[in-house]
């Protein structure tokens, strides 16, 4: 599941997102015993392939990923964190607050 603030759809629908590709050599799992999945290198990588994404929301929704809005993050943050679901709040610090 993907929730996001409202004010975040103009944004999403007109960004330029780029997927890169990086070979799995020099990557290491970050805080292993969390549940996000993060990689990270301690060296430069040269990706060996770059794509522009069209259309993100699209293709979120072909990936059949259940994807939310809401006005305010923080109660279902709050929820998440009481709970024992496995979870990844990356970059909550740009969540408008209540």
């Amino acid at each position: 599941m993907i929730v996001v603030e409202n004010d975040w759809l103009d944004r999403i629908r007109n960004t330029e997102l780029y997927v890169y590709t990086f070979a799995e050599d020099g990557f290491e799992l970050f805080e292993e015993a969390k549940t996000a999945g993060y990689y990270i290198s301690k060296q430069e990588i040269t990706p060996s392939k770059v794509e522009l994404v069209g259309d993100p929301l699209g293709k979120i929704l072909a990936e059949k990923v259940e994807l939310r809005f809401t006005p305010d993050l923080y109660p279902i943050r709050d929820k998440v964190i009481s709970s024992s679901l496995d979870f990844s709040i990356i970059r909550f610090r740009n969540a408008k607050g209540p």
